[in-house]
């Protein structure tokens, strides 16, 4: 504990990227934590990425040493999550913010520490039940979130999803099931209110109103992003024919906008109406809500034997106020792409 402190800031020279070339901004931090500690946890580097839409703030998960935050784009590093994350994303969702107050966020550890901060500056860790979370999602409708459900690990029968009432310090086992073909069959979890929640594994949406007792669907799309975002008081899920919104608690979702593959975000700037996702085509933007969408970047090429694919190991992330997209994957540095 006590290098971590002595650590808790980081300052880590970086050069100003040129415009269209993705430059790493992550392995001076990782080498000076790796000089401070024996080994860093398998399989090194970083596994996640978020980034505040209003402070242009941006957050990392390296992988066995929580979370560090950078308000200079990635120059300069400081632990953010006073030791209560450890553990790595094998998602992109397993990290996520709040976007209408993104101060608070959470961490849905695999084979580590996960945890949360509901107010932007105390931390809590969630109780671990066993390898713990390859995605969750958290009720930021409320004004004092408590309401939590998480898609544990490798369970067998596979896809256990554990709902929690109480901020994560007791959890219960639903009776539904996600899909276990990570790679081809979409699943998803969503706590939309203290008693209303989603999921899906590949055949459409499902809704229940009792805190996941009864199910019914209400939707024969199935959605590719795998924990819904709340904006506005509107939840956004996203497909492979675009976005899909419910303004009523999961009640009805409609198609908006015109047709994108979406399996990240979307992620909102000043707006609504400004958005950005992420597909196997590549990163989309716009400024009408949807109507139209421009391509804005390419995925991360791979580097190495690492691939930056969207459908699961892959996390991106978007600045809006300095135009900068994030990347990263598990076992990967992070990466910043200026637009």
């Amino acid at each position: 504990m006590l290098f971590l402190g002595a650590l808790a800031w980081l300052s880590c020279a970086s050069s100003t990227p040129a415009v269209g070339a993705w430059t790493d901004i992550s392995s001076p931090l990782l080498e000076r934590l790796t000089n401070n500690a024996p080994k860093q946890a398998w399989p090194g580097g970083c596994s996640g990425v978020v980034v505040n839409r209003l402070t242009s703030e941006v957050t990392i998960k390296v992988v066995g040493s929580g979370l560090w935050r950078s308000s200079d784009q990635g120059k300069t590093w400081r632990r953010i999550d006073q030791e209560t994350v450890s553990g790595r994303d094998e998602t992109g969702w397993a990290t996520s913010v709040d976007q209408n107050a993104p101060s608070r966020m959470a961490s849905f550890s695999l084979d580590g520490l996960a945890g949360w901060s509901a107010d932007g500056r105390a931390w809590k860790p969630f109780t671990s039940l066993g390898r713990n979370w390859d995605f969750g999602s958290v009720d930021w409708g409320a004004a004092v979130p408590q309401t939590i459900l998480a898609a544990k690990h490798e369970t067998r029968p596979a896809g256990e999803v554990y709902r929690s009432t109480d901020g994560g310090v007791t959890w219960k086992k639903l009776g539904i099931y996600l899909g276990d073909n990570r790679d081809r069959l979409s699943s998803m979890v969503g706590a939309l209110s203290a008693t209303t929640c989603i999921y899906s594994k590949g055949d459409g949406i499902q809704r229940s109103t009792d805190g996941g007792v009864t199910w019914a669907r209400v939707s024969a799309v199935t959605p590719q992003t795998r924990v819904p975002v709340l904006f506005q008081g509107v939840h956004y899920l996203g497909a492979a024919s675009g976005l899909l919104v419910s303004k009523d608690q999961g009640a009805h979702w409609e198609s908006q906008g015109a047709p994108v593959n979406i399996w990240l975000g979307p992620f909102f700037g000043q707006n609504e109406k400004e958005m950005v996702v992420v597909g196997k085509e590549g990163v989309f933007a716009t400024k009408n809500a949807g109507e139209t969408w421009t391509q804005a970047a390419g995925l991360k090429p791979k580097e190495g034997n690492n691939t930056f694919g969207v459908n699961w190991f892959g996390c991106y992330a978007w600045d809006p106020v300095n135009r900068i997209l994030y990347a990263s994957r598990m076992g990967s540095p992070v990466y910043r792409l200026d637009l």
